[in-house]
């Protein structure tokens, strides 16, 4: 059951002309039509995406970023909804998703690059701040604004994290799910 009903057909025309675009005639996610019960809730959520043409990170490095995030913060609802929708267009393979769930930095599947994002990943969901090292290793592969994108990347999708798990979304029938761990 619910915590927040979603908004149902017919949808405000705003709202519905917004999704039409986004979801390219798919049906809008359930975090969205939760959120947009609340106009303000939906607006600043939809205000503080990140995920416009004008990043200064490639799809795939964005892509990374959020996958890590989310299956750190135990986010299977917002993981599987990007899995499935972009995974294929990244190159990302059956490896690499596993590894974003269940892989560290070190995980030989990444690039010396894609190893920085997914260490950075970790460090902010788990200390909160970047170190020296960790700040001069981010820079060595990314310029300023791009190590800005990423770091509000990883706030934006912890926010997004939180959301999913204290309204306890379904997950959507499409996404991908979890890989269970080796062994399990």
């Amino acid at each position: 059951m619910a915590r927040i009903t979603p908004l149902t057909k017919p949808y405000p025309p705003e709202f519905d002309a917004r999704m039409k675009v986004l979801m390219r005639g798919a049906e809008p996610l359930v975090l969205f039509t939760t959120l947009a019960t609340n106009e303000r809730a939906w607006g600043k959520f939809s205000g503080g995406s990140l995920l416009d043409k004008a990043s200064p990170l490639s799809m795939r490095q964005r892509e990374i970023v959020i996958d890590r995030t989310c299956a750190t913060c135990g986010n299977e609802y917002e993981w599987g909804v990007h899995i499935a929708g972009f995974a294929p267009h990244i190159g990302m393979d059956d490896a690499q998703i596993y590894a974003t769930v269940h892989g560290s930095a070190a995980d030989p599947v990444w690039s010396a690059e894609e190893s920085v994002l997914i260490a950075t990943v970790d460090a902010l969901i788990d200390h909160k701040k970047l170190t020296d090292a960790e700040w001069a290793a981010l820079r060595t592969h990314f310029d300023e604004p791009q190590a800005l994108e990423i770091i509000q990347l990883v706030g934006f999708y912890h926010g997004v994290s939180l959301i999913c798990g204290a309204l306890d979304l379904p997950l959507e029938p499409n996404a991908a799910r979890f890989p269970a761990a080796k062994g399990e």
